[in-house]
């Protein structure tokens, strides 16, 4: 039913993206260009001691996993807040045989789609400037909707507890923007002091980070499925919450 349920609230999505993504798609596709190109290139150029691969290398796999989960993450919050209270479509929706586990469902569902669409863009974009350099860089793209399915389920738990959408802010401020500073996107972490490294092990998207830089290299080692193991437990845990604090929020 869940299953069902999740994909019925996916299409509704779906159709009313297809209404408006002609004003979302600078953020999907232009946004990489500059960052991999003012970062990668600008800001590489300057750095000189960097190991084997050239900054803009390095930091590409990165971006795939951080768009991923930026745009899993705001459409899992301020979106899917704005159609919880502002427009009433979850009310709506209770309406219809579904149940709030289902809504749960079919937002992080509809995240993934976005992380993957997002990631997409990203890998389009780094395979253009030359950055991809294995075959295996393909399979960014179904990891983009694991990376998804994890920060949009943990998003839901935020959604089903705020009083307000300006909460929104401070999940952005507290934990989104300081684990994409030190998840190892822009740095490797052994540079870091280490308890500053295990924090960040600790964390999804260094792992997401980590998981896309094996196969930009094509490097596949064991721990690349224990860092997808990581995120689909993270994601599971996460999803289990948000859908029993969501229950609690809507059934009143």
């Amino acid at each position: 039913m869940i299953l069902w349920g999740g994909w019925r609230l996916w299409q509704r999505n779906r159709d009313a993206f297809r209404r408006s993504w002609k004003v979302e798609v600078g953020g999907i596709v232009i946004e990489p260009f500059v960052l991999l190109g003012a970062l990668g290139f600008g800001l590489g150029s300057y750095i000189n001691d960097f190991g084997e691969v050239g900054y803009a290398h390095y930091i590409a796999p990165g971006i795939v996993a951080g768009y991923a989960m930026f745009h899993a993450t705001f459409d899992s919050t301020y979106a899917a807040y704005l159609r919880m209270e502002t427009h009433n479509i979850y009310e709506a929706i209770l309406f219809t045989p579904l149940e709030p586990e289902d809504i749960v469902a079919g937002e992080v569902l509809w995240g993934s789609t976005r992380a993957t669409l997002s990631g997409t863009a990203v890998l389009v974009v780094a395979a253009t400037l030359g950055l991809a350099d294995s075959p295996l860089a393909i399979l960014a793209i179904p990891a983009a909707f694991l990376i998804g399915a994890t920060f949009a389920s943990i998003a839901m738990i935020l959604t089903a507890t705020a009083t307000t959408i300006g909460a929104m802010n401070n999940f952005f401020t507290l934990f989104v923007l300081p684990m994409f500073w030190v998840s190892g996107i822009f740095f490797p972490l052994e540079r870091l002091p280490e308890w500053l490294q295990q924090l960040a092990w600790a964390l999804p998207l260094t792992s997401a980070a980590a998981l896309i830089r094996g196969l930009f290299t094509g490097q596949i080692t064991w721990l690349m499925f224990l860092w997808a193991g990581q995120l689909f437990i993270y994601g599971l845990i996460a999803l289990i919450v948000a859908s029993k604090l969501m229950r609690r929020r809507l059934i009143k």
